[in-house]
This record gives structure tokens, sequence and C-alpha cells, in this order.
């Protein structure tokens, strides 16, 4: 099987992140799948970020350890990056701006010095245009058409007219021939070949496969507030607004974004809003009115490190019993947390069904490493699931008597009540974050609230044949199972299905609906011999929660909270020596010495 991992890294500002996405785009659109994965501190400019761009003939969603040819815009990028080099990898680098000869280069590690400045102002470029000049010159080593790069060019760069597009391409074919003309290049021994005929893929990040997953579901109303790494849902709602029918609102905080999604969904519209931890603190008091008023909303929470402010631009996935927390009293709410892009487009829709079905909050959990990594999705894996608005009321009724009010908040046998939108006659009530008779009249009455409490409860019933069981990977017959859930999917699969192919009996439990808990899931835990949690927190939050509900014990865990989500390579290391006695509890961090925010080592 062809598999080949390209990163590229440099100071922040000189478009990183832009590069791998076009990189990985010139294969996708050729056959092949990719994930794209990146890595930056907070900062404009400066510092040190990477893209890492993994390439391979089936379908790969998590990012690896090991490259096998970097791109280094300057000195740091070769230093960082030689400790994880494959063997026969290569190194691309401009010698006038990036003095190596005191770095001691591993064995069998090809350089290959390449003037991309040079190369870029000959084609009348700049600095921002070296990427396009290293782009050409790893095609030249891999073997593939330049050509294929021109396409993607003239795509991302049309709008900006025909000059910028001539001299990317210039670039491109620049750095290209360089290669051609001063190494070998049958000595570098990653080999791709377009395929021909093959269906195009779709290339997306996790915030795009939620914001697509809520057009299809009929979102017609969005407020956010900015925060990473939420952000660029916000910023492709607002891209597709126009085009959707959606009002899309930046608005000044959270606080408002929160209130005024509930205000459109009472007016009978699907609504959602999106941010992160510190953003999500502040719609917490909304939530509770929200779940008060039997409005249903959806709420994005993007997960990165805290507690505050923590790192910005990093990963974890803390905030599992905050959301589930959310908002003070007891009421229902449902957490959702995908674990890639397809099942975040496809768990969007869900999440506006059971909305307005249960007429409650569903909030869906993401984090840093699956909002913005990008992966190619075949268009099969998108699935276009039935609108199911419940009780909803859109057709005028009989009249009500004068003082009259219609018993929005009816007991019934499932605890849904009748849910008539703003205007249809007979349908008059009122919405208030105040406890309230079946009429939406307040009151204090004890015993009613104690009913509507009770009622509300009562949704829970119907509600629980919809929580899909996890998914089951590996054999049935395991000696070792390994719980996740949310984003942690990729990396446990992968490293499962590694495990198993050198004869060892492990597979793995990935929960989507992580709260309230499926029974079916449940079940499967209980028969499972031995269980190992795995999450990207330091306390093990989902497996508390399932000792709490499912009475079930761990024989291990492996976790981290370093900043980082888990890599294979760790799930497949620590599974192993759990099951072999060797380790119990495992917190795993990188102890290389980069630091990306200085980009320096501290050593």
């Amino acid at each position: 099987m062809t598999e080949f991992v390209w990163k590229i890294g440099g100071e922040a500002g000189f478009g990183i992140m832009g590069s791998g996405l076009l990189f990985g785009k010139v294969f996708t659109r050729t056959g092949y799948y990719a994930h794209i994965y990146s890595e930056y501190p907070s900062l404009i400019k400066g510092g040190h970020n990477t893209t890492l761009v993994r390439l391979s003939e089936k379908h790969v969603d998590s990012p690896v350890l090991t490259n096998d040819l970097v791109v280094a815009l300057n000195k740091f990028a070769v230093e960082a990056h030689m400790p994880h080099m494959s063997k026969s990898g290569g190194i691309i680098y401009d010698s006038k701006d990036s003095d190596i000869k005191d770095l001691k280069i591993p064995a069998g590690v090809q350089l290959y010095d390449v003037p991309m400045l040079e190369l870029a102002q000959k084609a009348g470029g700049d600095m921002l245009m070296r990427n396009t000049v290293a782009i050409g010159a790893s095609l030249a080593l891999l073997g593939y058409p330049v050509e294929h790069f021109s396409d993607i060019i003239k795509e991302t760069f049309g709008r900006k007219g025909g000059a910028i597009v001539d001299i990317n391409i210039s670039a491109a074919k620049n750095g290209y021939d360089y290669i051609k003309s001063k190494y070998d290049v049958s000595k570098f021994p990653f080999k791709f070949t377009p395929k021909p005929n093959s269906e195009r893929k779709l290339v997306m990040t996790g915030n795009e496969a939620i914001s697509a997953g809520a057009i299809q579901a009929g979102v017609k109303f969005f407020a956010a507030y900015p925060m990473t790494p939420a952000s660029s849902i916000l910023h492709y709602m607002a891209a597709k607004e126009f085009e959707h029918n959606i009002v899309v609102k930046h608005c000044e905080d959270e606080i408002a974004a929160m209130n005024m999604i509930a205000g459109a969904a009472f007016a009978g519209v699907r609504s959602m809003t999106s941010t992160s931890g510190g953003g999500f603190c502040l719609k917490v008091e909304a939530i509770g009115m929200a779940a008060m008023s039997e409005t249903p909303v959806v709420v994005v929470l993007s997960q990165r490190t805290g507690p505050s402010t923590g790192l910005p631009t990093w990963t974890e996935q803390a905030d599992l019993r905050f959301a589930i927390h959310a908002s003070q009293g007891d009421f229902l709410k449902v957490v959702l947390a995908p674990g890639d892009m397809a099942e975040a487009y496809n768990v969007t829709q869900k999440a506006f069904n059971l909305a307005e079905k249960y007429q409650i909050p569903v909030i869906i959990l993401s984090d840093k490493y699956l909002s913005e990594s990008y992966s190619s999705v075949d268009r099969s894996e998108l699935k276009a699931i039935p609108i199911e608005r419940g009780k909803l009321i859109t057709k005028d009724m009989k009249p009500l008597a004068q003082m009259e009010r219609f018993k929005r908040y009816e007991f019934t046998d499932d605890g849904v009540s009748p849910r008539p939108i703003p205007g249809v006659i007979g349908g008059e009530h009122i919405a208030s974050s105040y406890e309230h008779w079946e009429n939406t009249f307040s009151t204090e009455h004890f015993e009613t609230r104690k009913k509507m409490v009770d009622k509300r409860a009562r949704k829970i019933t119907l509600l629980e044949k919809e929580l899909e069981p996890p998914t089951l990977h590996g054999p049935k017959d395991a000696e070792l199972t390994l719980v996740c859930w949310g984003s942690q999917k990729t990396p446990v699969f992968e490293a499962i299905d590694k495990l198993n192919a050198e004869g060892l009996k492990i597979n793995a439990l990935h929960f989507v609906y992580v709260h309230p808990l499926p029974k079916k899931g449940i079940e499967m835990l209980k028969a499972a011999k031995k269980l190992v949690i795995v999450e990207n927190n330091s306390t093990a939050q989902f497996g508390g929660l399932l000792k709490e509900h499912a009475g079930v014990s761990f024989v291990g865990s492996i976790l981290r909270y370093d900043g980082r989500q888990l890599f294979p390579e760790d799930v497949h290391t620590h599974a192993k020596n759990i099951l072999q006695g060797k380790e119990k509890d495992v917190a795993v961090v990188d102890k290389e010495p980069v630091e990306f925010y200085t980009a320096r080592f501290v050593r």
C-alpha cells in the first residue's frame, strides 16, 4: 500500500496551513485519501507553525509521528522535526536562509537544498510563494505531474486574477524543474501515480462538516461570537448565508448569541450557535432558560485546553462534565461527540431532530483536533437524514376564548407538549425562565412544580430508543477493550487495526452518544473482558461517567492532556503494554524540547 507523510514547518504568517491544504488537494483530486493536521501557537505572526499531510490509498483520519518529507522554511524547522524523520525520508530547505551545517542529520535522510526564495522571485513572487516552490519540488520527488497542482492553483487563486495564478504556476514549475535538474529523484523511495477516472473526494474540516450538516438539517438562524477553535463555523455559515437563506449574526458576545438562538427557535426556526470553553461558560444561563421554556437549541462546543485561556490553539477533551452539567437544576439534555468528519456531518443533523422532537438543548462536542483538521471524505459517507420536527404546530387551530391561554406545557404521557409557533391562531402563549402551569402562567405551586419536573424528565423514555450504541471496532472476542469517545476514535481505531495485525486480540468501543448513555452501550461494556479508558484529559471524565452509570471498572487508562491529541503510535504502544501487564495507568506526553510559542528549544 502506498502511504506517505509530508510536513511543512516555519514561522506563522507565511501560509503554512494553506500550503498543506493545497498539497493534500492535489492527491485527493486524483484518487488518494488525505488527512491534514496543523499545529500552531496563539500568535498572528511568529512562533512555529506546522502542517502535516498524510496520504494513502485507503481512508486515513489521523496524523502520525513519523515524517517522510519535511519542507523547512527556516533552520528551526529542520532541527525540530529531524527526530521524527523516517529512515529514508528527505528534507527540503534553503541554505541561503537556513544554515544547517552544524546539525547532525540522521543516516539515510536525504537533503534537498532548494533556493526557494530565489525561484519564487524568478517567477515574479515573494517570500509567501516559497511554499508554492516547495510543493512543486515535493511533487518532483514523488514523481507526480506538476500539472495537477496547476489545476488546484487556478481553482484557489482564480478570483485574485490571472497574474497571481500565472506567478504561482510558474513558481511551482521552477521548484519542480530545479529538483529534476539537480537531484536524482529515483533515489527518493516514495512515488505516487495519479488514478484516472477516480471519484473526486471532498476535503473538509470537522467544523465544515458540522456546518454543512446543519445546513442539510435546515438551520435558518445562526449566531456566534468567534472563539478558537470554533471560529471557522461562523466563517463558513457567513459564506453560505445567502446561498442557503440563513440569517447569520456575528454577535457582541456569547450571551447575546445564545439568547438570540433561543428566541429564533421560539419563533419556529432551527437555530444553532458555536463556541469554545470560555464562551460556553457565558452561554449556560441561557441554556437553562431554553430547558425551562422547552425551546429546542443546538450548541456546538469545540474544546481546547483549560481552565481559563489555557493553550488556546491546542486540544483537549476536558469539557465533557461541564457540558453535561451546564446550567443549574435537573433537566434533560443530549450531548453528542462525533469522531470524524462524516460522523460530524451526520450527527449534526440528528442533533436538530433530537432538539425539536424532545424540545431540549442538544450539545455537539468537538475539539481543536477534530474541528480544524482536514480529511478527505467519500460522498457516500455523507447521509441526508430526514427532518423530524416533532410536535411543532404551524397551522391555525381553534381560536382561544377571551383570557384563555394555550396549554403549551400540557402534561402528556411522553412528556413532550404541543409547540405552536408565534402567530398560529389558538396557540397564544408565553415562554419564560419561570416555572409555570400548563398554560404558561408562572407559578410557585409545589405540586405543579413537581409535576413539571417529572413531565420534562419523562421524555427520556422515548429518547432512550434513539440513543445509538457505540461502534465496536475489532474482534468481538477480544482480550482487551479500549473505550473512547469523540475525536479519539481515529487514532484508537488505527491502533486497533495494527494490534490485531500483530496477532493481539484487542478491540475498541467508540461512543458518540455520551449523555445520556445508550442502554445497549452499557450492555456492551459489561460484556467485555477487560476495559481500558482512552481520553484526551487528565481525569478520565468519561471513564468516571461510565463507572457512575454503568457500574464498570477499568484495568488501566491511556490519557493525554499536554495540548496534543493521542497519536495512533501512542495508543498502540500503551495498549500493548497494558495487555501484557507492563503498564496500568498512562499519561502520554511529548518530551521533545520544542517550544512552539517562541520557536526555540528548551534544553
